[in-house]
């Protein structure tokens, strides 16, 4: 008879299974999806529904399905060879749970442009969000010189809705954009054959926008498939979103980083993710709340007061003035309405 290990331990065994295939893929399982990392570095997400394998993804054969690349000098370095003979698998870590697995694949590159840049690429996918996979990439200049490091773009993919509607274009995909970039522009919408959107997030558009949700979904009936980051600041990048020729859906995380790396130094990404999910854009949504929750992200809990009536200074529109926002008060108070909301152009520049 073995002796039973003390609940503790039991209680910390991830059901996440890892598989190292020589040569690659290296396979995360879990009981609702499979995550792929190829030998090219692309992160492949599945769902296992009702004993099927559904994905959109469609990564282009050989190594140019990419996961990601750097740009240097104007040049895009793509060919960070995965070493498969000395993965790192253990326990996950991180505030996202208890229990998990995490892999990492570090890669080098045989370009003369990229001498002595090392790639690794980690990837965590935990218990209670079986449906998710987290990656990081880090570029560690392990040379003797220094190495000019313009762009980093990870979270690759390529999909196509073709996979699970054989009688649809590729490109037929409904899809949630989450950035903030003009007024009345749909953040929900059905892809067309010319569809194209930079997606810049945190930071601000020529109209003034900006911020936004870094999240971009895309689903058909029976699948669906997010990319997005889970860092509690919000950084400024991209998920540039694109129809390509062939009707297939590029997307992407791209991050410019406008550094040079010094012998020794590393540039890491944010924790980016890649989920598969059924149903539309809240399911991914809420996802991402609730792994944002975990990282410490509180959401205030409502009051009565929030919902209560509030007048707004629109009305006025976008030259408001501190005369007319204080000549509305007294008809607020006889109208028994104690909110005022000050809109748009309340300050002097956008991003004050």
């Amino acid at each position: 008879n073995q002796k039973a290990s003390p609940p503790s331990e039991q209680a910390l065994t991830s059901a996440v299974a890892v598989t190292v295939h020589p040569g690659g893929p290296v396979v995360l399982k879990t009981s609702v999806a499979e995550f792929e990392v190829l030998p090219s570095g692309y992160v492949q997400a599945w769902l296992m529904k009702d004993g099927k394998r559904l994905t959109l993804d469609e990564p282009e054969p050989g190594r140019a399905s990419s996961g990601g690349y750097v740009v240097s000098g104007g040049k895009e370095i793509r060919d960070f060879a995965l070493d498969f003979d000395h993965v790192k698998v253990s326990e996950a870590q991180g505030k996202v749970g208890s229990r998990g697995k995490r892999v990492e694949i570090i890669g080098r590159s045989s370009s003369e442009d990229a001498a002595g840049m090392e790639r690794t690429i980690a990837v965590e996918v935990y218990d209670d969000f079986p449906n998710l996979a987290l990656t990081t990439v880090a570029y560690k200049n392990t040379g003797t010189t220094d190495f000019k490091l313009d762009q980093v773009v990870a979270q690759r993919h390529r999909l196509s809705a073709t996979l699970t509607e054989p009688k649809s274009p590729p490109y037929r995909l409904w899809s949630f954009q989450g950035s903030s970039r003009e007024w009345g522009e749909d953040e929900v919408l059905s892809l067309t054959k010319n569809f194209s959107r930079p997606n810049l997030m945190g930071g601000m558009t020529p109209q003034g926008l900006g911020g936004g949700i870094p999240i971009v979904a895309f689903w058909t009936a029976t699948v669906g498939e997010a990319i997005g980051h889970v860092e509690t600041l919000p950084l400024v990048l991209s998920f540039p979103v694109s129809v390509a020729a062939d009707g297939r859906i590029n997307a992407s995380m791209v991050m410019d980083a406008a550094t040079t790396l010094k012998p020794g130094e590393a540039f890491s990404t944010p924790r980016s993710f890649v989920a598969v999910y059924t149903g539309d854009f809240y399911e991914p949504l809420r996802l991402w709340s609730s792994v944002l929750q975990r990282e410490g992200w509180t959401i205030p809990k409502p009051t009565n007061e929030d919902y209560n009536i509030s007048w707004c200074s629109w009305g006025y529109e976008f030259d408001v003035t501190p005369a007319q926002m204080l000549g509305t008060v007294p008809k607020l108070k006889e109208l028994g309405i104690k909110w005022a909301t000050l809109d748009d152009r309340w300050f002097e520049n956008y991003g004050d």
